[in-house]
């Protein structure tokens, strides 16, 4: 079934200057869709232009027309938090910044996670403890082959500075 919509002046400005001031960019490109809709073009031909489905462009202008631009706001997601308490994160930041694995030559993404495990019970993926890594403030590398041509003094200077830091 196709809902008419009543399209006149004031709803086109009303557009207009809130996707000039609208800072969010999931926001924008919806009032974008919205725009070009009230504008005369077809959902369709929306789609088609900004890379979306039909369904998601329908929508976009049916929440619009109904309750505005706070219905075309982000509601995705929800709140990421962690699983580790602050404590257990400043905890977690010492050990690696201090000390290194018994069997191993560092710190990598298994490890990390066995040791989460290990002392808080908590089971993340590697790629979530990359995430707890970043909002610590603790970069990783992955570590590359060491050219056998390089001397072993380099080596072992360079080893010296791992140890120290």
């Amino acid at each position: 079934m196709r809902i008419k919509y009543n399209i006149n002046k004031k709803i086109k400005e009303r557009v207009r200057e809130e996707l000039r001031v609208e800072k969010s960019i999931v926001v924008k490109e919806r009032l974008t869709a919205v725009s070009l809709f009230v504008n005369g073009m077809l959902k369709k031909d929306i789609s088609i232009n900004i890379g979306r489905g039909n369904n998601y462009v329908g929508t976009w202008i049916s929440a619009y027309l109904k309750g505005g631009v706070e219905a075309l706001e982000d509601h995705r997601g929800g709140d990421r938090r962690s699983y580790l308490t602050p404590e257990q994160k400043e905890e977690l930041r010492y050990i690696i910044r201090n000390s290194c694995p018994v069997r191993h030559k560092g710190w990598d993404g298994k490890i990390i996670v066995d040791l989460i495990q290990y002392l808080y019970g908590v089971t993340y993926t590697r790629e979530g403890v990359y995430a707890v890594l970043k909002s610590l403030n603790i970069t990783y590398k992955i570590a590359t082959k060491i050219d056998p041509k390089k001397s072993e003094e380099k080596i072992n200077t360079w080893k010296e500075e791992v140890k120290k830091n």
